[in-house]
C-alpha cells in the first residue's frame, strides 16, 4: 500500500506534467507574445512607461526652452503617434495571449467535468455496493433507504444540463422582454 506522501506526489506530478503539455503545445511566437504581454503586466512596466513618458516631455520641453527646437514640440504629435501603435500593438498581444488562455481554461474545465463525472460514477457504485452489502449481512437490519436508493444511481450530464437551462436565465432572455 501506498503512502499518502506518494500519492499527492503522483498527483502533482500528473498536474505538472499536463501544464508542460499545455506549454509545449504553444508555438514559438505564441510564446515570445505571452513573455512579452507577461511583462507588460507587471507594476516595474508601469513604472517605466511614466517615467520614460515624463522624460520625453521635460527633454523635449527643455531642448525647446534652450535653443527653442524639439525633436518632438508640444503637443507631441511623435509621443502621441508611438502611444497609439504601442497600444495597438499591445491590444493584440493582450487578446492573443487572453484567447490561449480561455483555451486552455477550457480544457482544464472539461478535466475537471471528466473527473467530476467519474467521481460521481464512483460514488455511486460505492453505495450501490455498500447498499447490496447491507442487505447480505445477516447482522444488519434490512431497511428501504430511499435517498441511498437515490444516490446509487449515477448522475446524468444530459439531464442535468437540460434542466439547470430550464431554471437559469440566459442573456437572450432579458432581449426578449
Amino acid at each position: 500500500m501506498r503512502n499518502d506522501t506518494a500519492v499527492v506526489d503522483e498527483t502533482i506530478d500528473s498536474i505538472a506534467e499536463l501544464e508542460r503539455r499545455m506549454l509545449a503545445d504553444a508555438s514559438h511566437h505564441q510564446r515570445a507574445i505571452e513573455l512579452v504581454t507577461q511583462s507588460i503586466g507587471r507594476p516595474r512596466a508601469l513604472y517605466l512607461a511614466i517615467a520614460f513618458l515624463l522624460a520625453w516631455i521635460a527633454g523635449n520641453i527643455v531642448a525647446l526652452a534652450m535653443t527653442h527646437t524639439a525633436p518632438d514640440p508640444p503637443p507631441f504629435a511623435w509621443l502621441a503617434l508611438t502611444c497609439t501603435v504601442g497600444s495597438f500593438l499591445m491590444t493584440f498581444m493582450i487578446l492573443i495571449s487572453a484567447n490561449r488562455g480561455d483555451a486552455l481554461d477550457e480544457q482544464r474545465d472539461r478535466l475537471s467535468l471528466q473527473i467530476a463525472l467519474l467521481t460521481d460514477r464512483k460514488t455511486a457504485k460505492i453505495i450501490s455496493l455498500l447498499e447490496e452489502l447491507r442487505r447480505d449481512l445477516p447482522s444488519v437490519r434490512n431497511r428501504v433507504d430511499n435517498e441511498a436508493s437515490e444516490l446509487s444511481q449515477a448522475t446524468d450530464p444530459h439531464a442535468v444540463s437540460a434542466e439547470l437551462d430550464k431554471r437559469t436565465p440566459n442573456l437572450s432572455d432579458s432581449f426578449e422582454k
